[in-house]
């Protein structure tokens, strides 16, 4: 892909605005900082300059500019993150490009189409199957909601949507990478379909509503086989990453300030009929930190509302967990009458109950206390340690101490004891915790630098203003440098050398760190801060050579 262009799009972007939407930043020096949007931190540790149009995440030692920062927050290709803010400053892509990583465009736009065709089968088998048709009605989903989210059915011709999409003009081999058909491992190894005899639910992407894969449901009641089956990962679709919805709740769950998560297909469904367009689920898998990390960019109230069954409750506690931990506001939306979200809308009358249960959802750490206590608080003394350590493993992921204080109160009035026992019962707990468990999320220790390394990035971060001075009395300079790589970087610059790509990472490290520390361009300032680095470096490199010259005299007297 044509450099210019690279260069005019990174300077039609502001990469400020770009992180603001994946993070809350606040200006730190002449730069931005705020917490790294790729892991789970309790300080801030990412940088983000506006002059340089780059960011760096000290708690890792890595950096790079818009394009990179899209890659990565989206796990997609340098081509997709080129297409993605292309479109956000309405610039057109040049034609000829020479970049690949990943799956190409072209790849991907076969699959999307080779979905819609899939698709458009589907439907015409669900309109074709009385028995479909039939189970359809049974579950109350209506001609409406079949229409909302292109419903269909995988027909009883096992065969049926691989002979439809070859005769349409689709290798056999986009095909089975796409995953709705797959060779069989057996006989003469021909292809089969994936979801023949399923209601087959599509499932979209959010940025621009393609098919990405597809979700079947067993409808005759058949316990040999599961009830559902999910596309494999594919080039357009990862797991870990979907949320099923999205693509028609992301402007709702903005204006709301709020998510419903719940765990199945037609529960999302059913929600969205019934006017909860707020509601997502993830795709045949757990909650998964990148879903949160998701959910978390449109809003930090989510409300779960997982299965009552052993499963859903053990999904209900592990996602509370992930939430606090990543500083969320979790809410338990609890049903009476019905296993699931779904079930319990398949009844139109039941939306009013549902909104008012919804409205009056407490807050997860408040419903964890309210039923600790009454599974463990009628046990003697073992039933309130049992409970103690219960609470206190959640209480321990809450980062506001005003919070952690008031629970800790609540506790004391509920066991009837005074709170600075429990304050101790709790500092107990955490210290035995951190002993013995290693956290899943662990706070990354921030990179540190050393005097000569900050100096380079300082001298660098102000080129225009030393350059002069440096290219004049660079021996006397370099003089001040003993560290290798320093040295080396500081040389090419001055002898106008190109650095390599690990030299380009770590200078942008050293640079961004002296622009967090330094609001100030004032040329007397870079003067003044300049001869205290050599100053001290100066002393530094005398200490230096006297310790080495003892240590030879020790050496010579050894001998």
């Amino acid at each position: 892909m044509d450099d210019r262009f690279i260069e005019d799009l990174k300077n039609r972007v502001d990469i400020v605005e770009v992180i603001r939407k994946y993070a809350t930043v606040k200006k730190t020096g002449k730069n931005f900082t705020c917490k790294s949007p790729f892991r789970n931190e309790r300080t801030p540790s990412f940088s983000i300059s506006p002059e340089k149009q780059a960011w760096y995440d000290f708690g890792v030692g890595e950096g790079g500019d818009v394009i990179s920062f899209i890659e990565k927050i989206e796990n997609c290709s340098f081509i997709e993150a080129i297409e993605y803010l292309s479109d956000m400053v309405g610039l057109e892509i040049p034609k000829s490009t020479n970049h690949h990583s990943g799956p190409t465009k072209e790849t991907k736009k076969d699959i999307f189409t080779l979905h819609k065709r899939a698709a458009e089968y589907f439907a015409i088998q669900l309109q074709k199957s009385k028995k479909a048709l039939d189970y359809s009605k049974k579950r109350n989903i209506s001609k409406a909601m079949i229409r909302d989210w292109n419903l269909g059915y995988g027909g009883t011709d096992k065969t049926g949507l691989t002979k439809f999409l070859l005769k349409e003009g689709f290798a056999e081999s986009l095909i089975s990478q796409s995953g709705v058909a797959f060779e069989r491992s057996f006989g003469n190894k021909s292809m089969m379909d994936r979801f023949s005899e399923r209601l087959i639910i599509p499932i979209q992407e959010p940025r621009n509503g393609e098919i990405i894969a597809f979700s079947g449901r067993e409808i005759e009641g058949n316990k040999k086989t599961a009830k559902y089956i999910n596309s494999p990962e594919n080039p357009v679709y990862h797991k870990s990453s979907t949320l099923f919805g999205l693509d028609k709740a992301r402007r709702v769950i903005r204006e709301k300030d709020a998510v419903i998560l719940v765990e199945g297909n037609f529960d999302v469904i059913f929600a969205h009929d019934r006017g909860f367009c707020n509601t997502i689920a993830t795709c045949g898998t757990a909650l998964t930190e990148e879903h949160l990390r998701i959910i978390k960019r449109l809003t930090k109230n989510v409300y779960l509302a997982f299965d009552s069954d052993l499963a859903g409750k053990k999904a209900t506690l592990k996602g509370v967990e992930m939430l606090l931990k990543m500083e969320c506001n979790p809410y338990i939306v609890e049903i009476s009458g019905a296993k699931d979200f779904g079930e319990f809308l398949e009844k139109k009358e039941n939306a009013k109950i549902l909104q008012k249960v919804i409205n009056t959802a407490p807050r997860a750490m408040d419903f964890f206390f309210e039923r600790f206590s009454l599974k463990y608080l009628d046990k003697g003394i073992e039933g309130e340690t049992k409970f103690l350590d219960t609470f206190f493993y959640f209480l321990g992921l809450l980062s506001r101490p005003v919070e952690i204080d008031d629970f800790l109160v609540q506790i004391a009035q509920r066991v009837k004891r005074p709170k600075a026992i429990i304050e101790a019962e709790f500092l107990k707990f955490k210290a035995q915790k951190n002993k013995y468990r290693k956290e899943k999320f662990v706070e990354e220790t921030k990179v540190s630098f050393t005097r000569q390394e900050h100096f380079v990035g300082f001298l660098l971060g102000n080129w225009e203003v030393f350059a002069s001075k440096i290219e004049a009395k660079k021996e006397k300079v370099l003089a001040l440098l003993t560290e290798k790589e320093p040295l080396v970087i500081l040389q090419k610059k001055i002898n106008h050398e190109a650095l390599n790509k690990e030299e380009a990472q770590k200078l942008l490290g050293w640079e961004m760190y002296g622009q967090n520390l330094y609001e100030s361009t004032n040329l007397d300032f870079l003067k003044s801060e300049f001869k205290c680095f050599a100053i001290y470096l100066q002393k530094e490199r005398i200490e230096q050579e006297r310790k080495e010259k003892a240590k030879e005299i020790r050496k010579q007297l050894g001998k």
